[in-house]
């Protein structure tokens, strides 16, 4: 039988402990904790990519039905974040675009960036139906500049928004 060592329930990680400490930041500040919940955003991505591999072309759909399926795994994480975090943190919601048509709006196209501000916008006014307060929520569009890695930069799974908790301008 092969013998796993387990160490006393190491809190916090050791990787909290050397992100923050190349920092020199209190693991239990609001930045670490930040830092520890975005490792585990940084996979969350909406649509998922796979049920659904991104938005519709020039669209923002957010379909209720998925995206409630969507949010019975992602949104407890959000909420717990919400809830360790100051209110100076916020979700920032990013939406992406591929790489067709042009980044700003050029004659009669409204451009990428327009596109991933609505995208990014849908899923946020999605989350507040799901509880999340809106003034936790913020939003930027990326437009085509952050592709998925190791895809081609006009594959429909680029058209998507992505999460992190971030400190957050004071809303007016």
């Amino acid at each position: 039988a092969e013998k796993k060592e387990e160490s006393a329930a190491p809190e916090p990680s050791t990787q909290e402990q050397s992100a923050a400490a190349n920092r020199n930041v209190d693991v239990n500040s609001p930045e670490a904790i930040a830092d520890s919940l975005n490792e585990k955003l940084k996979d969350f991505r909406y649509p998922d990519g796979l049920t659904r591999p991104g938005f519709s072309y020039k669209k923002a759909d957010v379909t209720p039905g998925d995206f409630s399926e969507w949010s019975k795994t992602n949104a407890p994480v959000i909420k717990e974040g919400l809830g360790k975090l100051p209110d100076s943190y916020a979700l920032e919601i990013t939406g992406h675009t591929d790489a067709i048509g042009p980044e700003q709006a050029e004659g009669a196209k409204k451009g990428n960036i327009f596109y991933s501000e609505l995208r990014a916008n849908a899923v946020k006014q999605a989350l507040i139906k799901q509880g999340i307060p809106a003034n936790r929520i913020v939003t930027k569009g990326a437009g085509s500049s952050e592709p998925v890695s190791g895809l081609d930069a006009k594959d429909a799974k680029n058209r998507r928004v992505t999460f992190r908790f971030a400190t957050s301008a004071p809303q007016q």
